[in-house]
């Protein structure tokens, strides 16, 4: 199966958790601007930011992203 990133779910799970952006770039160790162009797409966290991420925001590393599967469906 050919899974590929959907939107960046950051700006969602901040604010279920009422952190704010630089506070969690803080946590996570990088700057704000990365965590900006992480929600734009821009860039990707690694497996390991982004396993780290989860754990800062209390979730799954599935649930930073959403997935798009080889037919375009979300999942």
């Amino acid at each position: 199966m050919a899974l590929r990133f959907g939107r960046c779910r950051l700006p969602e799970l901040l604010k279920a958790t009422r952190m704010s952006q630089t506070e969690f770039a803080k946590r996570l160790e990088v700057s704000d601007s990365f965590v900006s162009r992480v929600i734009s797409g821009e860039k990707k966290l690694s497996l390991l930011k982004a396993r780290e991420a989860a754990l800062i925001l209390g979730c799954h590393v599935d649930d930073l992203y959403e997935w798009i599967g080889p037919n375009g469906e979300r999942l």
